[in-house]
């Protein structure tokens, strides 16, 4: 997944992407943030992924997104 290709799935979903600040050791790393609705009643659920890079959190992200939203089955 390339940056700008992370940066509009996240828009899509209306996910947010944080940076940490550095550590002691000058590494810094990303956040990507993605709420998956509820349905039916249910409570929707929350993800943080952590990655070294925007693609690696964002990938991350989209991967457990894509197998909540699969589990909520068909839209009526």
């Amino acid at each position: 997944m390339a940056p700008e290709d992370a940066i509009g799935w996240l828009r899509d979903v209306h996910g947010q992407l944080y940076r940490s600040g550095p550590s002691a050791d000058g590494r810094m790393a990303w956040v990507a943030v993605v709420r998956v609705p509820g349905r039916n009643g249910a409570r929707g659920k929350l993800i943080i992924a952590l990655g070294d890079t925007v693609e690696e959190a964002t990938s991350s992200a989209e991967e457990q997104w894509q197998r909540l939203w699969q589990a909520l089955g068909p839209i009526h």
